[in-house]
């Protein structure tokens, strides 16, 4: 996260459908503290809006630019496949008006970066923590001795404030970190229009051994455990996306546009799509602001 008067910049790890429904997880109880920290932003004036970019949409057809999504009433993309049926069931509501899905499209472009408007809705990259951020009751209206154990909402739509939009757009079809960079720094002055940008991927993403990982603690193996190149990596990332002010954005990125030059960078993110979204989210601080980290946690193939 990076704190200033104007509209923060955030990355979160937005993990997999089912955290929805853990409230012991340490992430569940995260994002129920990043909800009442946007909320309380947004009721001082200082948030109007997020924008949102998910490892869950890459604009791979284009040769430059970015889509955003101009649907006003930002349907759910259920892009997940083997979950029960009540996974299909979740509502999050939240609007994305016109005037701020064009205001997005016409920053982009006056900053040199080719975006076309689709309709097409909101991934779980971006509406799984916010169906927890966002569930009711709220984190602010539990008693505090009782915040923490309250149990997940299944069959209760999460509702975002109804003058707090919320617009996606994609990632680049580069895989390039300094293009996801750049990306990030074009959507820097939205921040100064209390635009608050959010990257949603994974600190370590590596499903194939996740899944062997969750196989064996369904067998009564434990819990997912920290491996060499989790530990590693994620201190790393640390170590880049809270790097000190500098006067210059290629001194702020040095260490980040080096990480997926690291050999602990392909066990971390096979594909580096759930990466991504941190160097959009690193990029579009300036690189005189200090991030700061809120919430990290090494399940070894699941890195937060």
């Amino acid at each position: 996260m990076v704190t200033a008067t104007k509209a923060p910049v955030f990355f979160i790890s937005h993990g997999g459908p089912p955290t929805m429904f853990q409230p012991e997880h340490p992430a569940y109880q995260h994002w129920r503290r990043w909800g009442k920290q946007v909320r309380e932003l947004h009721q001082q004036g200082v948030v109007r809006g997020l924008v949102f970019v998910s490892a869950h949409w890459q604009a791979e057809d284009l040769d430059q630019g970015v889509y955003v999504n101009v649907d006003e009433r930002n349907p759910l993309v259920y892009d997940f496949y083997g979950f029960p049926d009540h996974f299909y069931k979740q509502k999050v509501e939240s609007s994305n008006p016109s005037n701020v899905s064009a205001l997005v499209l016409e920053h982009l472009r006056q900053s040199g970066v080719q975006a076309l408007p689709v309709k097409r809705g909101i991934d779980h990259g971006v509406w799984c923590p916010l169906k927890v951020a966002f569930q009711k009751p709220l984190l602010e209206d539990l008693p505090s001795d009782n915040a923490e154990s309250q149990p997940a909402s299944i069959n209760d739509p999460s509702q975002l404030p109804p003058a707090l939009s919320l617009t996606q757009l994609s990632l680049p079809a580069s895989d390039a970190s300094l293009d996801s960079l750049k990306l990030g720094a074009a959507l820097r002055r939205l921040r100064d229009q209390g635009f608050a940008i959010v990257g949603g991927g994974m600190s370590v993403h590596n499903l194939r051994e996740a899944m062997k990982a969750f196989a064996l603690v369904g067998r009564g193996f434990g819990a997912l455990q920290p491996t060499p190149y989790s530990s590693s990596f994620l201190s790393a990332l640390t170590e880049a996306m809270t790097a000190p002010p500098a006067s210059r954005d290629e001194d702020k990125w040095a260490k980040a546009i080096n990480l997926d030059k690291r050999q602990d960078f392909l066990p971390s993110h096979p594909t580096p799509e759930h990466f991504l979204p941190a160097l959009v989210a690193l990029g579009a601080a300036h690189s005189d602001e200090q991030g700061t980290e809120t919430f990290a946690l090494d399940e070894g193939p699941m890195g937060w």
